[in-house]
C-alpha cells in the first residue's frame, strides 16, 4: 500500500512537469507567424520566448520599421510604420514631349512612366521609358527632337523663298513665278511630322483662263484668255451682267462672270400708292394711283436693268394763274396751291367790280367769272342753253342758238341776253352739226366744234334758194386718216390712225416718219442722228422709240436675201451699220416680174398689219 502511494506520486510530478514544460514552449512565438506585410524576416530566429522583443525591417522598395513583442505566444506591435512603397519623386520632364504611367498609380518603388514625343518631333533615346527603383529612377530622361525635312533643290523657273536647306517641322516654303506666269501646282507646302513635304515642288506656266459657263448668259466656248484679256459675254433677256469687269489674272477672274435676273422693287410714293413690295421684272411697267389732290408725275415708267426709268411721284394739284379779259388777277404768283382764293378786279366799266375764285383738287379754277361791260354778254346760263358756248362773250348784237329741247335764240343786248324768235326763216332750222354748236344765227349761222375737235368745212353757211348749204364736220382730234399720197410713196394699208401712233413709210426719196398728234400728222423722223441711212433694195417697216433711243426696221425687198426684219439703232449720235441686201436671182421674164410685184405689194401691206400690232412705246 505504501509503496503504490509512492508509484503514484512520481507519476504525478513527471507528468506535473511534462505539463508545465509543453506550456511553457507553446508561449514562444514564432517569425513565420509575423503578418505584416513587405516585412524581411530572413534575418529573425524562427521563435522567441514570451515577452522577447524584436524589430523588423521591411523589405527591399520599402520603407518603415517595426518592433514587435512576443506576449503569450502571438505578435503585438508595440512602436514603428509599417512597411510602404519607397517614393522616387517626379520623373522629369522632357522638352517637346511628355510622359504617363503605364504602372502603378504613383511615382513609388515598382512604377514605371513612359515618354512620347509631340508632334513634329521624334524619339532621339534608345530607352523611352523609366522605372522607380529601390534606389529611385532608373535609365536617363528621354530626348526629343523635332523632325527634318528634305533639301528643296533643281526650282527650274520657280522662285522659293523659306528654309530650304534645314527644314524642320511647320516651316513653308512659298512659290512665285515671273510676272508673266503663274505657280502651276500649290504655291506654299510645309514641313510634315513624318518628315516629308506636303506637297510636290510646282512649276510655273503662262496665265491663262478658260471661259466660264454662265447660267443664263452666253460666252464663246473654250476659249483660253490670257492675262488681263477681258472676258466678253452677254446676258439672256430679262438678265443683266453683275457689276464689275471680269478679267484674267493669276489667280482667275477678277469678278466671276454672273447674270442676275432684272428686278424692280415697287417704290414708295409719297401721297401715292401701289402694290407694295412687288418685285417687277424687265419691261413691266409700273401701275400707281396718286391721293385725291394730287396727279401723275410720269404716266409710264418701265423697269429696266437700271432700275425704273422715270422715277414715279404724285405732286399737289395746283392752278395756273388764272387770265381774265378786261380784269386784273391780284396775285403776283403763277402757281397757286389748292384751296387757295384769288381776287379778280375787273377794269373801270365792267362788271362785277370783284369777285374771287377757288383751285379746287382737280386744278380748276371754282366761281370764274367774265369782266363785261354794259354792250357785252357773258355765256348763256347752263340752265337755258343745251351747252357751254365755245367763246367766252359775245357782242352786243350778236345771237347764239340751240336750247335743251328745241331751237331757240338769244340776243345779246345791252350786256344781257334776250330771247329771240329765230325759228321762221325760208330755210327752216339749220342743220344740226354732230359734236359743234351754233354760236352765231343771222344772216349766216356760224358752227364751232367743241373741245377736242377738229373742224372740216366751212364754219360758216347761208340760207340760198330755200336750202341751206352743207354744213361743217366736227372730227375727234385723237384720230387721223391717211397720210397725204403727196408725202407717203404708197397708200396706207390703215384708213386712219389713233392719237399718238407713230407710222413709217418710205417716200420718194427717203426714208421718212408721220406721228398722228391732235389729229394731225407730224414728221417725227428727226433724231440726234439725223436721216437713218438709205440701203438699197431695202424699205424701212418699222420705226420704235425705246428708253434707249430710236431704232428702225430694215427689210429687203422680196428678190433680196434678207429674211427677218434687221434693227438698227441711233447710238453716241450715229447709226449703226445697216444691213446690206443683195439680189438672189435675177427675173426671167415678165410674168415672174409681174408675180413679183403682187408678193410685193401683198409683203408691203403685211409688214404694215403686223407693225401696227406690235408697236407699243
Amino acid at each position: 500500500m505504501g509503496s503504490n502511494m509512492q508509484v503514484a506520486a512520481k507519476i504525478f510530478f513527471v507528468a506535473f512537469w511534462v505539463s508545465f514544460f509543453t506550456l511553457a514552449k507553446n508561449q514562444d512565438c514564432h517569425t513565420e507567424n509575423i503578418t505584416y506585410e513587405n516585412v524581411q524576416k530572413s534575418d529573425l530566429d524562427e521563435s522567441y520566448t514570451n515577452g522577447q522583443t524584436v524589430k523588423v525591417k521591411c523589405a527591399t522598395g520599402y520603407v518603415g520599421l517595426l518592433k514587435l513583442e512576443c506576449q503569450n505566444g502571438i505578435w503585438e506591435k508595440i512602436s514603428g510604420r509599417d512597411c510602404k512603397k519607397r517614393p522616387c519623386g517626379h520623373p522629369g520632364d522632357t522638352p517637346n514631349g511628355q510622359f504617363k504611367l503605364i504602372r502603378d498609380t504613383e511615382f513609388v518603388f515598382g512604377a514605371t512612366v513612359e515618354y512620347t514625343c509631340r508632334t513634329g518631333y521624334i524619339m532621339a533615346s534608345r530607352i523611352n521609358y523609366r522605372n522607380c527603383r529601390s534606389q529611385g529612377w532608373d535609365n536617363d530622361v528621354p530626348v526629343c527632337e523635332v523632325v527634318k525635312c528634305p533639301i528643296i533643290s533643281n526650282l527650274g523657273e520657280v522662285m522659293a523663298t523659306g528654309n530650304l536647306e534645314e527644314a524642320s517641322y511647320g516651316d513653308v516654303i512659298h512659290f512665285e513665278c515671273v510676272s508673266n506666269k503663274k505657280v502651276d501646282g500649290p504655291e506654299n507646302i510645309h514641313c510634315t511630322d513624318n518628315g516629308q513635304w506636303s506637297d510636290t515642288i510646282p512649276k510655273c506656266k503662262e496665265i491663262q483662263c478658260l471661259s466660264p459657263e454662265i447660267e443664263h448668259g452666253d460666252t464663246r466656248p473654250n476659249i483660253m484668255y490670257k492675262e488681263d484679256n477681258i472676258l466678253q459675254y452677254t446676258c439672256d433677256k430679262g438678265y443683266k451682267h453683275r457689276p464689275g469687269t471680269s478679267k484674267c489674272t493669276r489667280n482667275g477672274w477678277t469678278v466671276q462672270p454672273f447674270c442676275e435676273e432684272i428686278q424692280c422693287l415697287s417704290p414708295e410714293i409719297e401721297h401715292g400708292y401701289t402694290r407694295p413690295n412687288i418685285m417687277y421684272k424687265e419691261d413691266n411697267i409700273l401701275q400707281y394711283t396718286c391721293d385725291k389732290g394730287y396727279k401723275h408725275g410720269p404716266r409710264i415708267s418701265k423697269c429696266t436693268e437700271n432700275g425704273w426709268t422715270v422715277q414715279p411721284f404724285c405732286e399737289e394739284n395746283t392752278c395756273r394763274k388764272p387770265e381774265v379779259a378786261n380784269g386784273n388777277v391780284l396775285s403776283s404768283a403763277n402757281i397757286i396751291k389748292q384751296n387757295t382764293n384769288v381776287q379778280i378786279r375787273c377794269n373801270s366799266k365792267y362788271e362785277p367790280e370783284s369777285f374771287f375764285v377757288t383751285c379746287n383738287q382737280n386744278g380748276e379754277w371754282d366761281n370764274m367769272q367774265q369782266c363785261k361791260s354794259e354792250n357785252h354778254c357773258g355765256q348763256i346760263p347752263n340752265g337755258l342753253a343745251k351747252y357751254n358756248q365755245a367763246k367766252e362773250g359775245y357782242k352786243e348784237g350778236e345771237m347764239v342758238f340751240e336750247c335743251k329741247s328745241k331751237p331757240c335764240c338769244f340776243k345779246c343786248i345791252r350786256g344781257n341776253w334776250e330771247k329771240q324768235d329765230c325759228g321762221s326763216t325760208k330755210c327752216g332750222t339749220p342743220p344740226p352739226v354732230e359734236n359743234g354748236v351754233i354760236t352765231n344765227y343771222q344772216e349766216t349761222v356760224e358752227y364751232a366744234c367743241r373741245d377736242n375737235y377738229r373742224m372740216t368745212g366751212d364754219p360758216s353757211i347761208s340760207c340760198i334758194n330755200s336750202q341751206w348749204e352743207k354744213p361743217p364736220t366736227c372730227e375727234s382730234e385723237d384720230h387721223c386718216g391717211q397720210i397725204p399720197n403727196g408725202l407717203a410713196k404708197y397708200n396706207q394699208a390703215k384708213e386712219g390712225y389713233k392719237e399718238g401712233e407713230t407710222k413709217v413709210f418710205e417716200c420718194e426719196s427717203k426714208p421718212c416718219c408721220f406721228k398722228c398728234v391732235r389729229g394731225t400728222w407730224e414728221d417725227c423722223g428727226s433724231t440726234k442722228c439725223g436721216t437713218p441711212p438709205p440701203v438699197e433694195n431695202a424699205v424701212i417697216t418699222n420705226y420704235k422709240e425705246t428708253v434707249h433711243g430710236i431704232s428702225y426696221a430694215y427689210a429687203c425687198r422680196e428678190n433680196d436675201n434678207m429674211k427677218e426684219e434687221q434693227l438698227i439703232s441711233c447710238i453716241n449720235s450715229q447709226w449703226e451699220k445697216p444691213p446690206p441686201c443683195k439680189s438672189l436671182s435675177p427675173l426671167n421674164n415678165d410674168q415672174e416680174a409681174r408675180n413679183m410685184t403682187v408678193q410685193t405689194e401683198e409683203h408691203s401691206l403685211t409688214k404694215n398689219v403686223s407693225w401696227t400690232k406690235q408697236t407699243i412705246v
